[in-house]
């Protein structure tokens, strides 16, 4: 190995980003202060002449900062980069293991003014290095946060290029040249084997159009026809469905761990317990959510942060109410310290079964205690809550034009001393103002437009800044004649796109819809049926009708030659209702979920974002949770018998926590192996078409109705099986005469 000093400088010196300086930028004003930062030039072994005056001018302070080196190109091993400093000692940094282009490392924290940079390495420092000065507190907060962004965007870039053979070195070498069929020979450098590779590379493989020249040279005129033979290597369409899972034991025995993964284990890493954190800030337990039975000295009721609230409320999902025996603990030597972990039992559920169940629902880490109590906790989260006091707001987050509600921050009384100012974020067309103050334990907001809304809401206490966001949705109450709304409140959008030609959806995939109590289709019975995704949000627009209006929903689908190429997918629907203005019932479609609502002439015509038409579903699980070493059966709509011939239905699993089985004739299950998330699928591929790495051969539309010659077709036969790429499956079925 060269020592640092013969290292040659990079080329072309690109300036990394850095994740800190990414999330800074993203920032609002209040955040200016603690994310300022200043880059430093370095000219040489030199660093230009700098100071703070400028922040102690815009924010009053003088900043003490944290200064951090970061790498423009690979460094090596070994290297030590030596700072001068103004009015003291130089400073040697030492980098045992070098550091990758884009990550960075920080100096010691108290170094003064900084002078010069050495490091032995040839060229000018500033091809190797970038200095930036973090001037507060957030800045250091986003660099430790930031840090593995830049570090796993080094890495990635650096795997994507190992699949090319100028880049690939080492092991990652012998992978390019076993693809080849290129073996490494004893003691061949990365240099010299990537040259042999190269000529490889050059090498003719079978391609669709060479295989097919290939064939009919050797076969020859058929009845006369030149090239009588054609590949095909289209893929089929392919018609899915998701179903996303979370394999989870079913018990957790004493004196073991499990995190969130699924991971099992005795020693397993702990959520970080160095954060932000005020007492002021934990709220109690409600009585209705837990029974509370205190440890001796532990307050009463427990007292947690609300990411814990939040965590106990999906376990009653699970277990009912469960016992809190100890939450926030001054003395904890864990996260109980925080608030942020809670010890449990169950008044009739088993310890090792309620310590199982708190994982389901979602804490970081539970720990079955040899005393019987589990230990839950979550990782740190926003400090604040967030209520809607009033109750004004419904289940779905949807707050009307012009209408209002109470938002509070939880815990209802601040700590003494603190101060809550609430801000309004776009996240789409909606819009919302508040009414009255925007400082204090709760605001007033009014919606004022359609579409998306994040409110925040930020408390500061001395040094101490603690945050709760939420979305919400403002929702329209009317839409005008000849308007459309799109689903996220953007008025006038473009209706959703048409499937490419030659992709629409076969009938099979359709749903009758059938709700003769609410509903009325006229007198074509194609009217009732639509695609999947209508005919949900079709049921979601009944719920939403009063009980009270008079008369029924009118559905119709334009079924003529002129209808619409939505209409013709069965994506698009016309409604009206006797009993609702269109402006109403288009304001309901728009809050029942469809993408595009438009209302004209009396008629409210409502279409569908394309989704996939196929369902799988696992009736025995709740909430997506599946227990390991549990099988459960799973159910695809449409099912084989609806799809028929059409289509060729396919399973798949990944991520590897659960695995597929075959439990009955036609019938698919799903056994959860070990802990983590995984998926299964269901997927029809359509029509004739050969699947992937597969290819059809079979002969041209002028011979139609030709037998082979057995000879003949043994012989095209032979030929596939000796030319055809490895791992591509041939399909000989549409070559007349002979088995498949």
């Amino acid at each position: 190995m060269s020592s640092p000093t013969d290292t040659a400088a990079p080329a072309v010196a690109s300036e990394p980003r850095l994740a800190a300086a990414d999330m800074a930028a993203r920032l609002t004003a209040p955040f200016a202060r603690g994310a300022d930062r200043l880059p430093l030039a370095i000219r040489g072994t030199a660093i230009a002449p700098y100071d703070f005056q400028l922040h102690t001018a815009r924010f009053g302070v003088t900043p003490r900062p944290l200064y951090v080196l970061q790498a423009r190109t690979d460094v090596p091993a070994g290297t030590t980069v030596t700072f001068g400093v103004r009015g003291g000692p130089a400073l040697p940094l030492p980098l045992p293991d070098g550091l990758t282009a884009g990550t960075s490392v920080p100096l010691p924290d108290g170094t003064g003014i900084l002078t010069g940079i050495q490091s032995g390495l040839a060229g000018g420092q500033e091809d190797w290095w970038q200095l930036t000065a973090l001037l507060g507190t957030m800045g250091r907060l986003l660099w430790a946060v930031g840090w593995e962004r830049d570090h796993l965007r080094r890495r990635l870039s650096r795997t994507v290029a190992q699949r090319s053979v100028a880049h690939a070195f080492g092991v990652h070498l012998d992978r390019n040249g076993a693809g080849l069929g290129v073996v490494r020979a004893p003691g061949e450098t990365d240099d010299a084997y990537r040259r042999r590779l190269t000529v490889a590379r050059r090498w003719t493989l079978p391609t669709p159009a060479g295989l097919t020249a290939a064939l009919n040279d050797a076969v020859g005129p058929i009845d006369g026809v030149a090239d009588p033979l054609v590949l095909d290597d289209t893929d089929a369409e392919l018609r899915r469905g998701l179903l996303p899972l979370r394999v989870a034991p079913l018990d957790l025995p004493p004196g073991q761990s499990v995190d969130l993964l699924g991971t099992i284990g005795t020693d397993l890493p702990r959520p970080p317990v160095d954060e932000v954190f005020h007492p002021g800030l934990l709220v109690a337990l409600s009585p209705h959510a837990a029974d509370s039975r205190p440890l001796p000295g532990t307050p009463d009721p427990p007292l947690v942060q609300s990411v814990v609230v939040a965590a106990i409320a999906r376990l009653n999902l699970f277990a009912s109410r469960s016992v809190v025996h100890a939450g926030y603990d001054p003395d904890a030597t864990d996260a109980r310290a925080t608030g942020r972990a809670v010890l449990l039992s169950h008044d009739t559920i088993p310890s090792s079964r309620i310590a199982a169940l708190a994982h389901w629902s979602g804490f970081d880490l539970v720990t079955h205690r040899p005393d019987g109590l589990v230990h839950a906790e979550c990782a740190p989260g926003e400090l604040l809550g967030m209520d809607t006091g009033d109750g004004t707001i419904p289940v779905d987050g949807g707050l009307p034009v012009d209408g209002t509600t109470t938002l509070s921050v939880r815990p209802l009384v601040p700590p003494p001393g603190s101060l809550v100012r609430w801000y309004l974020l776009r996240d789409s067309a909606g819009r919302g103002e508040f009414v009255g103050p925007a400082e204090g334990a709760s605001v007033v907001l009014r919606g004022t437009a359609p579409g998306r809304l994040v409110v925040v809401a930020e408390l500061r206490l001395a040094g101490l800044t603690a945050s709760a966001t939420r979305e919400l949705v403002v929702r329209p109450v009317t839409v005008a004649d000849n308007t459309a709304i799109g689903a996220d409140g953007t008025l006038d959008p473009a209706p959703p796109p048409p499937m490419p030609p030659g992709e629409g959806l076969h009938p099979a995939f359709l749903v009758r819809h059938d709700d003769p109590a609410h509903a009325e289709y006229g007198t074509d019975p194609e009217t009732h049926r639509m695609r999947r995704e209508v005919a949900e949000h079709l049921d979601a627009l009944i719920a939403l009708v009063p009980p009270a209006t008079t008369g029924k929903l009118a559905v119709r689908r334009d079924l003529s030659a002129t209808a619409s190429p939505l209409a013709k997918e069965a994506r698009e629907l016309r409604l009206s209702h006797p009993g609702l203005p269109p402006g109403t019932l288009g304001a309901l479609a728009h809050r029942a979920g469809f993408s595009h609502v438009r209302v004209a002439g009396g008629v409210v015509t409502v279409a569908q974002e394309h989704q996939d038409p196929v369902r799988v579903t696992a009736p025995g699980i709740f909430r997506d949770v599946l227990p390991i070493g549990t099988t459960v059966p799973l159910t695809v709509t449409p099912s084989p018998a609806e799809v028929g011939a059409a289509g060729v239905l396919g399973w798949s699993a990944g991520d590897g926590a659960a695995a597929l089985l075959t439990t009955a004739p036609g019938g698919m299950s799903v056994r959860g192996e070990h802990g983590g998330p995984a998926w299964v699928q269901a997927s029809y591929r359509m029509g004739d078409r050969t699947g992937a790495y597969q290819f059809t051969v079979r002969l041209r539309p002028e011979l139609a109705g030709h037998t082979l010659s057995p000879a003949t077709r043994s012989l095209i036969v032979q030929l596939l099986d000796d030319l055809r790429p490895l791992g591509v499956e041939v399909v000989t079925r549409l070559l007349p005469g002979g088995n498949p």
